[in-house]
Formats: structure tokens, sequence, C-alpha cells
């Protein structure tokens, strides 16, 4: 599994043949913020500091990362209040991998539904999905996980789960196993995160991931 650094010098071409700056980022996220979601799409200058760690990270400017405190090696924790922009970031933001290495995005609340109808299966795609005694050396698919908290105490035959607190347990093991990387996106602030999911899961998830938050100035783009 390579770095997010080792990572960016296959994205940097394909972009621009010059060199890749923050302003040349933001351009790019706004274009293609209007692809994918209207000609009515807009970055606001109260997210400029969440703009500039995504572009430290993904870039793999080493200087910013440590200004920044930001680890390559890990993932994305994205938090923030209702409707200022985590799920349209990441969506956006993971265009910029090439497709072999694109994490996929997965709604929370879709997956406790998936458990209510499936069981341990939904654990095993999501926490666990490879298989190894067909292939040892197969590396489980990033995944950013969106809305974490918004799912609700799910049951599968009688039967409760808390279903991420689970798989963010398997995911936490293939990230110290095979350095796979997990994305979060969510409303929940560190305490919140304690109550849903207990301290045990708060702390793999500092270890696993870059904490990113928006400011309490962000506004409800909804609206």
């Amino acid at each position: 599994m390579v770095s997010g650094h080792q990572e960016s010098r296959s994205i940097l071409t394909p972009i621009t043949q010059n060199r890749f700056d923050i302003d040349q980022f933001t351009k790019w996220m706004q274009d293609h913020g209007k692809l994918m979601y209207g000609s009515h799409f807009l970055l606001y200058s109260e997210d400029t500091e969440v703009l500039a760690k995504l572009y430290a990270y993904i870039s793999g400017d080493v200087k910013m990362c440590s200004k920044y405190s930001l680890d390559l090696n890990k993932g994305i924790f994205l938090v923030g209040g209702v409707g200022v922009g985590k799920t349209v970031f990441m969506m956006i933001l993971r265009q910029l991998l090439p497709l072999k290495d694109r994490y996929a995005v997965k709604p929370c609340q879709q997956i406790a539904l998936e458990y209510i109808d499936q069981g341990t299966n939904v654990l095993m795609r999501y926490g666990r999905n490879y298989v190894d005694n067909v292939d040892i050396n197969t590396i489980n698919r990033a995944y950013c996980f969106d809305d974490l908290g918004a799912e609700e105490a799910t049951k599968h035959y009688g039967n409760d789960a808390n279903v991420m607190a689970q798989i963010i347990q398997m995911r936490y093991n293939l990230f110290q196993n095979r350095k796979v990387l997990t994305h979060f996106t969510s409303n929940l602030i560190s305490d919140q995160i304690d109550v849903h999911y207990g301290t045990r899961v708060r702390s793999r998830l500092r270890e696993m991931c870059n904490w990113i938050e928006f400011s309490d100035k962000s506004s409800d783009k909804r609206i």
C-alpha cells in the first residue's frame, strides 16, 4: 500500500503539466463541483482552511502537511455541521485519485439497513472484503463511510448490533496489518463519538485518521 504522498505523484500530471498548487486545486474543486452538482455550486471563503488541508493531503505537500499536523499514511475524518459540504468535498476529492486507488463512498445509514437484511455478511463486506484463502496478498479497498452517527441501532433476527463500531474495529485491524486507509464524514464531535461507539472506537479513529474540522462559522449550503 503506497502512502498518500506516493499516490500524489500519479495524480498531478493528468491535471496540469505545471506544479499543482493550492490555487489550481481550488479551481479544480470548483469546476468539478459544478460538473457534478450543477452550475449553482460554489466554494466559500469560510471553508478555505479545510480546502487547504485537503490540498495538502491529496497533493502530498510535506511542508503543508507538517503545518497542519497531517499524516499521509492515515485516512481523513472530515467533521462539521449539517450541510457544510463534507460529503460533497469527499465525493469531488476522490476524482483526483487513479481509478484503482479511489475510495468508495458508502452512507452509514445504508450499511445499517443492509445489516438488517443480510446480517454479518455486511460486516465482512465492508470490514474485511478480501478472501485470505484465495490470495493472502489481496488488499481491501479504501472506503469513505459517510455520515457516521446517522445510522440507527440495528437488529438482525432480533440480535442488536452496533454495526459501524464493529466495522471500524475491523478496519482498524486492516490499517494496522495492511495499511489500508479508511475515511469518514460525520457531524459528531469527539465526546459524541464516545457516546455512540465507546472510548476504544474513538481512540482507534484518532489513530486511523487525520481529523479535519469545518469552522463553526461554516454555513449550511443547502439553505
